[in-house]
């Protein structure tokens, strides 16, 4: 699985730098199908590339326009990139990162965030969090069963673990967060109580199967959040 998003932001000409990008792929023989998911202040393109991105295209493009910002997201079978772009440079990039273990990120019918979970082992249970849009819970999970811990009694190491999961995908009504309403008003969906970050939603939205690093041992507790905790909602 391949997936990317390249995002091209600033205060500068974003409908001039579109149409440059669009005659640019059209005369590159090897470009490949991408859709746009574009807003006021940003440009977004979303592949499934077979081959690659197609930076020199959007490097080219750059040059053209130095007060934009290209910064390109992907995952490729489990590892991801980053990489920025200005003025037909690339000014930072990361290579190489492993996707972070025990994470599973399921979406639905208009960006719903339907469960997120990180778990971790110690000793002989499952420790860890969970979200679904208008709920959240702490965890631990032992010999088949599963037991919910409020919030006030989670203690450090809990949310220690949340964090790993909240700080990469997540983001709440309760937060500012104004750039994350206005990409949710463009894609026309609701803000709930938890919300996919627009950069991962747009990922989730090129694949046809949930975000998953569980192993098979840890994918018990997915079933038991599932089962026990948002079937009793």
């Amino acid at each position: 699985m391949f997936t990317a998003v390249v995002r091209v932001t600033g205060t500068g000409r974003l409908a001039d730098f579109r149409e440059r990008l669009r005659s640019l792929l059209v005369r590159d023989p090897d470009a490949e199908d991408y859709t746009e998911h574009h807003e006021d202040a940003a440009l977004e393109y979303r592949f499934t590339p077979a081959k690659g991105i197609p930076f020199p295209a959007f490097a080219q493009a750059s040059v053209d326009f130095p007060e934009l910002r290209v910064e390109a997201q992907w995952d490729h079978d489990g590892v991801r990139g980053r990489a920025v772009i200005e003025n037909g440079r690339v000014v930072d990039e990361v290579r190489g990162e492993r996707l972070a273990e025990g994470v599973y990120v399921a979406t639905g019918e208009a960006g719903r965030l339907e469960l997120a979970l990180v778990c971790e082992r110690q000793d002989d249970a499952w420790l860890g969090y969970a979200a679904s849009a208008d709920r959240h819970t702490y965890f631990r999970y032992r010999d088949g069963r599963l037991e919910l811990i409020a919030p006030q009694d989670a203690g450090q190491r809990l949310e220690d673990i949340a964090f790993r999961l909240v700080e990469e995908w997540i983001w709440y009504d309760e937060e500012d967060a104004a750039l994350e309403r206005a990409r949710y008003a463009n894609y026309g969906y609701p803000v709930r109580g938890a919300n996919l970050k627009s950069e991962k939603l747009a990922l989730l939205r090129q694949r046809s199967t949930p975000h998953s690093t569980l192993t098979p041992e840890n994918d018990t507790v997915r079933a038991a959040l599932a089962s026990q905790w948002l079937k009793a909602a």
